[in-house]
């Protein structure tokens, strides 16, 4: 089975990630393509529901994740890409 992969969005201007003409997300967000062991999504992120990335299907989303970091704050959406 081959590895989860998911990006994290940044939601501020309302746009949703690029993608190709079969629907499938061809951006890699702010972070690159990242695996489900990573830190935003393990540690850092106030989810706003009981959903996390591994319950995702490839092209789901969680969106409006809450962060806080070093004294920076935000929002984030979550989406598996693979």
């Amino acid at each position: 089975m081959p590895e989860r992969k998911f990006i994290l969005w940044d939601p501020k201007d309302n746009f949703r990630p690029r993608e190709d003409d079969e629907g499938s997300i061809t951006s890699d967000g702010v972070l690159g393509r990242v695996t489900v062991g990573n830190v935003y999504l393990t540690t850092y992120g106030e989810y706003p529901d009981e959903r996390r990335p591994a319950d995702l299907k490839v092209g789901d989303s969680i969106k409006g994740v809450k962060y806080s970091l070093s004294g920076s704050r935000g929002v984030y959406d979550i989406y598996r890409v693979a």
